[in-house]
């Protein structure tokens, strides 16, 4: 589904405020609560109110035409009165005055958030993907395969995300050692439904592999920024769009390359956070995976390490160092999902 983001200016919030207040003289406190998100506090012996948020305090007596200000200043005002269900309201300008000292809330009645995550947990089944194998001190033979290392990763990371984001749909694209086309992952995510306000990240977990037997360390992989998919099918939009589809592709496309690499940037963050002191931080990369240029999203591809690479192989078989990864990345997603749902500011 196509999104856009709706920005509203102040001047917008406003102008809308204004009309409502102008259909009445008064505005119940109740209402310039909630619209700035401030607090009330109400002494009934003393018939005294106070308004507050932050630093800010604003004291009134019932009848009274003072309002002091921060405890500092007095301002004439037209006396609160109550209203015949006995809520406290005031005049429509001293309503003005509070709700811009207060600052107006904004409306997230638009504002997007990221309802499900996607988990691809790479390779499975007949499909192992990176091999390494080395002998052990007794020399015995190990063989460390790709599939299970990232499963267990992806496991993590998921339980970790579902006790975190209860109201959130977690998605893996594999629970268990099973095999997957790249096609059918890609259509996992795809095929999911989005509301109007809602939005959706892919994560591919994977491992690397080098014939230089030396290279080591983790890495984040995102779609580069010239790279074009077909976003929006013209035939799902009216007649009267369709010309103008070229221009809504590319202009979504931006916004999922922009989004990918923050997406990136922060699980590089969160890997190096938590696992940077035993691995080589290898940076972020550009590349034209498929389950990334696929993915009809914001996505980016992991690699935990190396196979090759013995010490750093026989680290990742331990599972406590796994579940360590798997916390890293989701650091990283959990700061850009704060970040994505920031609602809109005014400021």
């Amino acid at each position: 589904m196509v999104r856009f983001k709706k920005i509203f200016t102040f001047t917008l919030v406003v102008f809308f405020l204004a009309a409502v207040l102008h259909a009445s003289d008064t505005l119940e406190l109740d209402q310039i609560l909630k619209k700035t998100g401030a607090s009330f506090q109400w002494d009934p012996m003393r018939g005294v109110g106070k308004i507050y948020k932050n630093d800010q305090s604003y004291v009134l007596r019932e009848d009274s035409r003072f309002l002091l200000i921060n405890y500092q200043e007095l301002r004439t005002i037209d006396p609160p009165t109550r209203s015949s269900g006995g809520d406290l309201s005031l005049s429509r300008e001293d309503a003005d005055f509070l709700l811009h000292r207060l600052g107006l809330l904004p409306d997230r009645s638009n504002q997007l958030f990221v309802s499900t995550i996607i988990i691809d947990a790479g390779h499975g089944g007949r499909d192992s993907g990176a091999i390494g194998r080395f002998s052990d001190e007794q020399g015995e033979a190990i063989e460390i395969m790709e599939k299970d290392l990232v499963l267990k990763v992806a496991l993590d990371l998921a339980g970790l995300l579902k006790s975190s984001y209860k109201e959130k749909n977690i998605v893996l694209t594999r629970d268990r050692d099973e095999y997957l086309s790249l096609e059918e992952r890609t259509e996992i995510a795809n095929d999911i439904d989005l509301g109007e306000q809602e939005a959706m990240i892919f994560i591919s977990i994977h491992a690397n592999a080098s014939l230089n037997s030396k290279a080591k360390g983790f890495e984040v992989w995102y779609l580069p920024p010239d790279y074009r998919r077909k976003l929006i099918d013209p035939e799902t939009l009216d007649e009267s769009a369709r010309e103008v589809a070229p221009i809504l592709n590319t202009m979504l496309e931006e916004e999922y390359t922009v989004e990918s690499i923050l997406l990136a940037k922060r699980i590089l963050q969160g890997l190096e956070g938590r696992i940077g002191a035993e691995h080589e931080n290898r940076g972020l990369k550009e590349e034209t995976w498929f389950v990334v240029r696929n993915a009809r999203m914001p996505s980016v591809l992991v690699e935990i390490g190396f196979v090759t690479h013995r010490e750093e192989a026989l680290k990742m078989r331990d599972p406590d160092h796994l579940k360590k990864i798997a916390e890293g990345i989701y650091n990283g997603v959990h700061d850009f999902v704060e970040h994505f749902e920031q609602p809109f500011s005014m400021e």
